[in-house]
């Protein structure tokens, strides 16, 4: 692998230098040490090996997180680890590089060494993570009416039923394990059938058939066994997402956001994809839960409201429709799959990087305004989301978007009320997007702003179906011109 551009080393020997400087200070105080001035709860301390640890300051734990900054610089690294997740792995290759230094050596020298440690840890935990540090991250998940809908996937994210899920997580072979002092031990053949053993799965099987499992010992199949039914809890989908060698948080809101764009894939066969993915739903992000609300009248009655945070399951449909309309937007399907292995992995092979960036982003503003609570907010996130795909130039991009795409010019009725393609994407671009982003402010005789409390849902409505038209029919093409990578072509 290619090294990243990195600070001079003069700037780091610096910095380490000062660290040790502080290190030696902070072992002669007496013992137990505690900064005043610090208000982390803790010692802080860098584990070294074999139990032990080096105690450290805050002052420390600043110049460290400069080496991490300093260190972070190559793009590959900005998409696969966050600053946190770096920072994290930088500290951890100081404690044993700082354990091994006498302080009684020259400055400089023991500088040389801790920084050379640093590197060649740092160096080949990234290398093993990035060739080796493959996962499947699991999310409990409601899909549709029926329970059994066969497994399928939309590029890196596969939904199942759990029952499905749970024989195939109990048959997928496993070559490493957890020692009793926390240790993961790797082997070079297959030591289990598959990550849950055959004991766990039987337990879990009778807990989502409604039966409490007698208590287990403590042990790691049973810690196991415990996360997988508060993973799932009575989802009856799992929804699996593969993943290449990340950082623990980078990889953590990759798999999510991957999770949420597929859900976002299913809902665009409903024309209101926000209604779809009111049961489209991660357990992880949206329990379904009851909600009360109480108000007073002014003549003092009492009124009560009860709601449901979300549905179930998306809108019914018979198994024979929903099938069909699998097949019918297969090659949407197919082209969300890809934007998705392009957004797990943007510096791979993918063929047309650019498209796929651009089909990316509009899902994501199209899923976050069918997400939003805020009527003018998700106006917002739809008129984003056509103006990605029209490029960026703003409403007239998005009124070629629609001619192009949709096959309607600018003075086409669209609308119950009459209103034309230009007429409904000034309310949604001009009245509503700009109005809200810019606030306040004159235009000819209107003053933009003062509609800021009014009912907005009627034009969510219209930029959420328009956004959705335009997305779809931008995946269609993607997916008759599959050497094309150039988003302009959408306008054409």
């Amino acid at each position: 692998m290619e090294r990243p551009p990195k600070a001079s080393v003069h700037e780091l020997h610096d910095i380490v230098a000062e660290i040790i400087s502080e290190l030696a200070r902070i072992q002669n105080l007496p013992r137990p040490y505690r900064d005043e001035e610090d208000d982390f709860p803790f010692p802080r301390e860098i584990a070294v090996g074999n139990g032990l640890v080096v105690t450290i300051s805050r002052k420390i734990d600043q110049l460290i997180g400069d080496v991490a900054r300093s260190m972070r610089s190559s793009a590959l690294l900005e998409g696969q680890f966050t600053a946190d997740d770096y920072r994290k792995l930088v500290r951890r290759a100081f404690g044993p590089a700082l354990a091994r230094i006498e302080l009684s050596l020259p400055l400089t020298q023991n500088a040389r060494s801790v920084l050379a440690d640093v590197d060649a840890k740092v160096t080949e935990e990234i290398d093993w993570l990035l060739n080796n540090g493959r996962r499947e991250y699991a999310l409990g998940c409601t899909l549709f009416t029926f329970t059994d809908f066969p497994p399928f996937v939309i590029g890196p994210v596969r939904f199942e039923p759990r029952e499905i899920w749970l024989d195939r997580k109990a048959s997928d072979g496993r070559s490493a394990r957890i020692s009793r002092g926390g240790r993961i031990e790797r082997f070079g053949h297959q030591i289990a059938d598959g990550p849950i053993s055959n004991v766990a799965k039987r337990r879990i099987l009778r807990a989502w058939q409604g039966q409490k499992p007698k208590g287990r010992k403590p042990s790691v199949d049973s810690h196991s066994e415990r996360d997988i039914i508060e993973a799932i809890r009575d989802c009856p989908y799992v929804c699996s997402v593969k993943m290449p060698g990340f950082g623990d948080k980078a990889g953590q809101d990759k798999a999510l956001l991957a999770a949420r764009l597929a859900l976002t894939t299913i809902s665009l066969i409903w024309e209101r994809p926000s209604k779809a993915l009111d049961g489209l739903n991660l357990l992880f992000d949206r329990e379904m839960r009851g909600r009360s609300l109480l108000s007073f009248t002014s003549d003092g009655l009492i009124l009560g409201g009860r709601m449901t945070s979300n549905m179930p399951h998306a809108p019914w449909a018979r198994r024979d429709e929903l099938q069909k309309h699998f097949e019918e937007f297969a090659g949407e399907f197919a082209v969300a799959g890809e934007a998705l292995e392009w957004l797990l992995n943007p510096t791979g092979n993918d063929q047309r990087p650019q498209l796929m960036s651009t089909i990316t982003q509009a899902m994501i503003w199209l899923h976050d305004g069918c997400r939003e609570i805020t009527d003018l907010k998700a106006i917002v996130s739809f008129a984003s989301s056509m103006e990605i795909l029209a490029g960026g130039d703003g409403k007239k991009s998005i009124v070629r978007l629609v001619h192009a795409r949709l096959g309607a010019d600018e003075n086409t009725r669209i609308h119950r009320d009459g209103f034309s393609v230009r007429e409904v994407i000034d309310q949604i671009y001009d009245q509503g997007r700009t109005r809200f982003i810019h606030g306040p402010r004159k235009k000819g005789n209107d003053v933009w702003g003062d509609k800021l409390g009014h009912d907005w849902s009627e034009t969510r409505g219209n930029a959420e179906r328009l956004a959705r038209m335009c997305l779809v029919s931008s995946m269609e093409w993607s997916a008759e011109n599959p050497q094309g990578d150039d988003p302009r072509l959408l306008l054409k």
